[in-house]
């Protein structure tokens, strides 16, 4: 019976490699003959060599209700926030090297972070020319699918990294508040770079199953034509793109065991974390005395500490239940995500999946922001860190001929002399009590 069925299969993939000219899947075969022997039913004939069609057309999700959200957020949101991210990150590496910081545990975190949101950011670069290329050009087309499950794993990687540095940075203000007298002998330059090489390796072997668990696709699809020149129809054969799980059990238990890995140790082990750190930071300075045993200038990083974490779990809390509703529901196979986020297949048409794909998609739009705007919390949150940005940004970016002729207000003469030594001489803050 099983020789039957098999020969079966072979005589239907060779009659669909002959129809369409390549191989395709069993599934992709059987559809593509039954769309074939309802056109030759109607007497729909293929249409005319001589007419010219694009070998490839973009795939059903990119016209969904789904689809449509996600090209809106790729085409007017993201570059914006790609922007952002570059210059925020990038004016936040420029300050971390100031001498101010050196010596600080703290700044290699968020130095790696810095880089980490900008990967995760800034690969979403072909996800906006994807968007905005309403006809699919098949160099592009080829080029951006088969680099697809790589840039997503990158991105991934990144966004896992940024969330353990944001963890770490968060439990070093609470051993800094509790523990103020073995701070230093705990928090040392050597435990930040084995914990900083660690959670990087971790997220690569979280995140590397991806790339082989997906496969993409070129599948062949009919189309039809209505010719009004001649009155009459045709049906001609393009092709698209899809990326998917491979469909043996196994890679399927391997991606849904990603993804309850993704959501335990990417989302709910690190939100849960901070927030109960933050309760601590907050509970110490609020019911105890230790608001006074702090300088001014302490007290200023850890309510920046307590708001970057505050914003951390607004904007990524979200997507913890984006994830156990698709891992509990089962629909891993018909969702796009990136981070905690997109793996383009086949668009699911029922109102639930557009649903679920709509929250996903906003969800990564959040986790987006999170990442694009760290510098913008610190000015907002932490005045020190303003002064001595705004003094960094007026040396290096401004031109002197404009500063001279430039008045500064005699009230913020101060502030600004101060943050100017800041600047210049770091020597006499204890090196663990300067970070971030």
């Amino acid at each position: 019976m099983s020789t039957t069925v098999t020969s079966l299969e072979m005589r239907l993939l060779h009659r669909c490699e002959i129809a369409f000219g390549q191989k395709i899947q069993l599934s992709d075969c059987l559809s593509n003959l039954a769309t074939l022997v309802a056109f030759e039913k109607q007497g729909i004939q293929q249409c005319p060599a001589n007419l010219s069609f694009p070998q490839y057309i973009h795939n059903s999700g990119y016209d969904s209700a789904c689809g449509r959200v996600e090209r809106q957020i790729n085409q007017f949101v993201m570059p914006m926030l790609q922007l952002l991210c570059l210059s925020g990150n990038i004016l936040n590496l420029l300050i971390y090297r100031l001498p101010y910081f050196q010596g600080s545990t703290s700044v290699h975190f968020l130095k790696v972070k810095a880089y980490a949101n900008l990967v995760f950011v800034e690969s979403r670069v072909l996800e906006v020319i994807h968007a905005w290329n309403v006809h699919a050009d098949p160099a592009f087309e080829t080029f951006y699918w088969y680099t697809k499950p790589y840039v997503i794993t990158m991105a991934s990687m990144s966004g896992t990294v940024s969330t353990w540095m944001t963890l770490v940075i968060t439990i070093e203000t609470v051993l800094c508040v509790l523990l103020p007298f073995y701070f230093r002998q705990i928090c040392t330059k050597r435990l930040s770079l084995i914990i900083l090489f660690c959670f990087v390796l971790c997220s690569i072997f979280l995140h590397i199953p991806f790339i082989f668990s997906q496969t993409v696709i070129s599948s062949p699809i009919l189309k039809e034509l209505e010719n009004r020149q001649y009155n009459n129809r045709c049906y001609w054969i393009t092709n698209q793109y899809f990326m998917e799980t491979y469909r043996e059990p196994f890679y399927e238990y391997i991606q849904k065991t990603y993804y309850w890995l993704q959501i335990t140790l990417s989302i709910l082990i690190p939100n849960i974390a901070m927030l109960i750190c933050s309760i601590l930071i907050v509970a110490q300075f609020s019911f105890k005395n230790h608001n006074e045993s702090f300088s001014q200038r302490r007290k200023c990083v850890i309510r920046m500490t307590v708001a970057t974490t505050l914003s951390h779990l607004l904007l990524e809390g979200p997507a913890l239940l984006t994830f156990a509703a698709v891992a509990r529901k089962g629909y891993l196979h018909s969702l796009n995500f990136w981070k905690k986020e997109r793996f383009p297949n086949r668009a699911n048409s029922s109102d639930h999946g557009n649903n679920i794909c709509i929250l996903a998609h906003g969800n990564n739009l959040l986790s987006v922001i999170n990442a694009a705007t760290p510098f913008f919390v610190f000015l907002a949150f932490n005045e020190q860190f303003r002064r001595m940005s705004l003094v960094f940004i007026q040396v290096h970016f401004i031109p002197r001929r404009f500063m001279k002729k430039t008045s500064v207000p005699s009230h913020k003469l101060h502030g600004i002399s101060s943050s100017v030594k800041l600047i210049n001489n770091a020597s006499s803050f204890p090196s663990n009590y300067t970070h971030l």
